[in-house]
């Protein structure tokens, strides 16, 4: 291309802010060598992360400022053009509702829009009842046991859980479409699948217990990331370090040599197919050994600093040490709050 070079990118969420951060490293060079290059993030919402903590959200808003990410609010994408976008406004403010916004001008348009339901899960529906919400998420209970068909089973982004009421508390929420959500699901999905084909402990199904929260990482396209967890903004190369060290983590699992191995209990031929070593169910980033708590001044300071000397695997553990135990979360917190 022989003229500047613009950047759209549709969707306000993690995705898309990662990608329009990417693209601004990743071209960079274009620039700085003087062809213009602009980038810019249409978000439907008023602000972005907007369940974050106001620290985090101004941590997000400056880092977008720092790599010149313009972010137009507010905004939902109604056509796009082989040179266009055309956008209308959802500002409640405004007195019409809808406005026209015109139309922005790119050379590269790149989609990053939330999740969707699968078509299938609507043509089970017709076909056979399968249970699904109005948006075409399949409806399973905590087993990841579809609500209608036992023997359908589903995890991740496709599905939505339906708890129990208890009592009259406000029923517990299904957890977002994220992909932590679908990572952690998979170990309870295999061995309630391993366990209803009769090949495990043919008698309970594992209840997937989500967690009400989790670490954030976005990384910045430079070697350095913004983090959040707890309210707390975190950034910097160990965030990075820390993104970095938990992916490969992740995908060390899909070694085969790390995979694991059923195999028939020596012995036994009673017709009833069980097998030993079943999936484990416990995390892929699970504590065994835990090193010594630090304690809750030099966790607060340590999880804020954003110099390159910080060891990621001692912030790591100070997250963690948080997780588990709710007064030290308390006292760090504290000593943040008296930072920030």
């Amino acid at each position: 291309l022989s003229g500047p070079l613009g950047i759209v990118i549709v969707g306000g969420g993690a995705a898309g802010i990662e990608l329009s951060l990417a693209m601004r490293a990743r071209w960079g060079a274009i620039s700085d060598n003087g062809k213009k290059m602009s980038v810019t993030l249409l978000d439907s919402n008023d602000r972005l992360v907007p369940s974050e903590s106001l620290p985090c959200r101004k941590a997000m808003e400056n880092v977008m400022k720092k790599y010149e990410i313009e972010v137009k609010h507010n905004v939902v994408v109604t056509e796009v053009t082989s040179t266009h976008v055309r956008v209308v406004s959802t500002d409640k403010d405004r007195n019409s509702g809808y406005d026209e916004c015109g139309m922005i001008p790119y050379t590269h348009c790149i989609w990053a829009t939330g999740a969707e339901s699968h078509p299938l899960s609507r043509d089970l529906h017709h076909q056979c009842g399968l249970s699904i919400t109005e948006r075409g998420w399949i409806e399973v209970n905590q087993h990841l046991q579809s609500i209608s068909h036992p023997n359908i089973f589903a995890a991740g982004d496709c599905c939505e859980i339906v708890f129990p009421s208890e009592d009259d508390t406000e029923k517990k929420k299904s957890p977002p479409k994220a992909g932590v959500y679908a990572v952690r699901s998979g170990p309870i999905l295999i061995e309630n699948l391993t366990r209803q084909l009769g090949l495990g402990n043919c008698n309970n199904l594992v209840t997937y217990n989500p967690q009400e929260d989790f670490l954030k990482l976005i990384m910045c396209g430079d070697g350095t990331a913004l983090g959040f967890r707890f309210g707390i903004p975190l950034y910097g190369t160990w965030v990075w370090n820390l993104k970095d060290h938990i992916d490969r983590k992740f995908m060390d699992l899909f070694d085969v040599k790390n995979l694991p191995v059923l195999t028939k209990e020596d012995g036994k031929d009673d017709g009833n197919d069980c097998y030993s070593n079943s999936y484990d169910t416990s995390q892929y980033d699970a504590v065994v050994e835990k090193p010594p708590q630090l304690d809750a001044e030099h966790a607060g300071k340590l999880l804020l600093r954003t110099d390159d000397d910080v060891d990621f695997q001692a912030a790591w553990n100070v997250l963690r040490d948080m997780m588990f135990d709710d007064e030290y979360k308390s006292d760090v917190l504290k000593i943040i709050e008296s930072l920030l």
